[in-house]
């Protein structure tokens, strides 16, 4: 058998061949067209869930009431006292006297003549620290200053709560002194030492500790009547949903609790954006991917649905958001008027945080509610993706059945125009040696 078929015969037999098997494989390019189409809009389906999950998070700050319970601390002198606030807070003036300044303890020793040669009392002595109730016990019997002073940055039995560092300062090269320093402020983390021998007896202090610096609390006036004391510069129990910042010692200072509302503008802004670029990224998907997908239509209608839809039962008289400044144009751009929307805010605080973020009512509590049932793992758009996914999984199927009767049915055109072409062959050599022999056909 001839093995490159058309050698024998002359005909061009693999082109046919491959005009055959291409003729046959149309149906399957068709369905690759298919898949590639639903492909694609799995993918659109996925661009369009992240929209909406951006879309959703936009409404973080708006989707409950206690969200607008955002405040601020404003201090006469920023040098000496900082705030910050939590939505516990309430709106409020505050005189405040800082008197003194939370200290942490310090102690060093007497002078020693080297930090690794001379060593320090003798074989099992211990030295016993405690700062706020919790001890650890540091052997520092028989070690120069440098090995005991790291004996004790890694001895073992103190909380992450407390700190205390050991370290050496050097005054000459023959006066050298084991600092301890308390890692947190006030009086209850006074350093406190005791010293035993091997046998656990009472000693006498061989380093001769000395306070360098004493532990002192912070002492500050609320309003000129409340006089407070507490271990830290940063305080958080004084006033509700406050933290103090002291930072110097200084009377006469005023402090402002507000609410901000430039903070709670920013997060409508926010919204705004974000409700823009979704309408944007929505119009492109339905005009690419998914046109003529019914869903991006569904979706534009609940939005709409939502906002055109005034709250009911709210104590406030306001009812749209085009009454707080957010407007929605004939193009269907949300924007802002700062003017009214400030205007709103300074004039009906609880109904502009009712209008948004409402229990149930409110445009943002009910927007960020759509968004949560249309990104519910078992919701209708995963289900759309999942259907479109089935479809195709059952194009593959199709195609990979398609493609071995392609190959058999390829294999049996080579079969057949290799044997045409044997066929051919032998008879254009009979031909031949009948013309030569004069036995031609008249």
């Amino acid at each position: 058998m001839i093995s490159s078929p058309g050698i024998g015969s002359g005909l061009d037999v693999s082109s046919i061949i491959q005009q055959l098997v291409s003729i046959e494989r149309r149906p399957i390019d068709d369905l690759e067209t298919k898949k590639k189409t639903y492909e694609n809009q799995i993918s659109t389906y996925g661009l369009l869930k992240s929209a909406l999950s951006k879309f959703q998070s936009s409404m973080d700050g708006l989707k409950s009431q206690e969200k607008f319970q955002v405040y601020s601390g404003g201090s006469s002198d920023e040098e000496s006292l900082t705030a910050t606030t939590t939505r516990f807070a309430s709106a409020g003036t505050y005189s405040i006297d800082i008197t003194n300044l939370a200290v942490a303890e310090k102690q060093g020793s007497s002078a020693f003549a080297d930090t690794d040669t001379t060593t320090i009392g003798n074989a099992g002595d211990v030295m016993n620290i405690t700062i706020n109730g919790e001890s650890i016990a540091v052997e520092y019997g028989g070690k120069t200053l440098g090995e005991i002073r790291s004996a004790i940055n890694t001895a073992a039995g103190l909380s992450e709560d407390v700190d205390l560092t050991a370290s050496i300062v050097s005054e000459t090269s023959t006066a050298h002194r084991l600092v301890l320093t308390s890692g947190n402020t006030g009086e209850d983390y006074t350093i406190g030492l005791s010293f035993q021998n091997s046998g656990g007896g009472a000693i006498a202090d061989p380093f001769t500790m000395a306070t360098i610096v004493p532990a002192e609390n912070a002492q500050f006036t609320i309003d000129g009547t409340y006089l407070l004391e507490r271990n830290s510069n940063t305080i958080d129990d004084a006033i509700a949903g406050v933290t103090l910042n002291f930072k110097a010692e200084t009377t006469g200072l005023t402090l402002d609790i507000d609410r901000d509302l430039e903070a709670v503008k920013t997060n409508i802004q926010g919204f705004v954006s974000a409700y823009n670029t979704l309408m944007s990224n929505l119009k492109t998907m339905r005009e690419g991917p998914l046109e003529g997908d019914s869903t991006i239509r569904s979706l534009e209608s609940q939005i709409r649905s939502v906002l055109n839809n005034a709250p009911t039962g709210l104590s406030t008289s306001l009812e749209y958001l085009a009454q707080v400044g957010v407007s929605i144009s004939r193009e269907g751009v949300m924007s802002i008027d700062s003017d009214d929307l400030t205007s709103a805010l300074n004039s009906d605080f609880e109904g502009v945080s009712a209008l948004f973020a409402d229990n149930d009512q409110g445009y943002a509590y009910r927007l960020e509610a759509l968004m949560d049932d249309l990104l519910d793992v078992e919701g209708f758009l995963e289900s759309r993706e999942d259907g479109l996914q089935y479809r195709v999984d059952s194009i593959d199927s199709q195609i990979e059945r398609m493609e071995f009767r392609l190959t058999t049915y390829e294999e049996g055109l080579r079969r057949r125009y290799s044997n045409l072409d044997v066929l051919l062959s032998s008879l254009q050599q009979t031909s031949s040696f009948m013309s030569a022999s004069g036995l031609g056909i008249y």
